[in-house]
């Protein structure tokens, strides 16, 4: 198949670079597009009709799922899912067989990836029931996560979400404390509020999720909000939005 037309889409400049010169490898390319959020990405479906998609899974505002969600299962074009982190979705991708790039990779794997897209769209394969029983698999999870992945320059490896102090924004990233030292994670604070235990993890600011075994103590501060004193002394604030997340109704 030639001429095909492919959709990029990430947050991050520098990984759009990455899939277009690896692209530049390949000879069946007519053009290649760029989104670099969710909803550039639901317009650009719509209006440019792609015969491929490289969708990353971790963007602010709208997810790579919510994407495919405001398109509609039966619209979206053959799709390979890229991902830096998500255990949850990785889990799923493996159960009904669809392909991913799990980031970093290298030419390598990313040509496998891409072999198997242009294989889907000669058949002309239909994506629609195996990604609606993709989103139900991952709307459908129970538990939530005990590990997290992380990375320190090429070094990846995984952290216990029991270890996690706090967690704070910054940014496009999440920022996730420990005793021993800090992780920047590319997430958001509501996805990551989902995917922890909301019995050992609770938001107290919207910028802030703490883990309730490491609070010493909660003092009154002004205008209903409250000073949260962790364990190894950081404060915290509780804002009157979210105060019920700790004391209830």
């Amino acid at each position: 198949m030639h001429n095909i037309k492919i959709l990029i889409v990430d947050d991050e400049q520098p990984a759009r670079k990455k899939i277009r010169s690896f692209l530049k490898e390949e000879t069946e390319i007519g053009s290649v597009l760029e989104a670099e959020n969710g909803i550039e990405a639901v317009k650009k479906i719509h209006e440019e009709n792609p015969d491929l998609v490289f969708l990353d899974i971790q963007m602010p505002g709208m997810t790579g799922f919510e994407v495919i969600e405001s398109v509609g299962v039966g619209n979206m074009p053959v799709l390979v899912f890229v991902t830096a982190y998500d255990q949850y979705a990785i889990d799923a991708f493996e159960v009904q067989a669809i392909d991913y790039l799990l980031k970093p990779y290298d030419q390598d794997r990313f040509r496998k990836s891409f072999t198997r897209a242009l294989k889907q769209l000669e058949l002309k394969h239909s994506n629609t029931a195996v990604l609606k029983n993709l989103l139900n698999e991952i709307k459908s999870e129970k538990e939530y996560l005990d590990r997290i992945m992380v990375n320190i320059g090429h070094r990846f490896f995984y952290i216990k979400t029991s270890n996690i102090i706090y967690i704070s924004a910054e940014e496009k990233y999440v920022n996730l404390h420990t005793e021993r030292d800090q992780y920047l994670v590319r997430d958001t604070m509501n996805n990551m509020e989902q995917k922890l235990d909301p019995a050992k993890f609770k938001r107290i600011h919207r910028s802030h999720i703490v883990n309730i075994d490491f609070i010493k103590e909660m003092q009154p501060s002004s205008h209903g909000d409250y000073v949260v004193i962790l364990k190894d002394g950081t404060k915290l604030t509780l804002s009157r939005r979210f105060r019920d997340r700790l004391f209830g109704k």
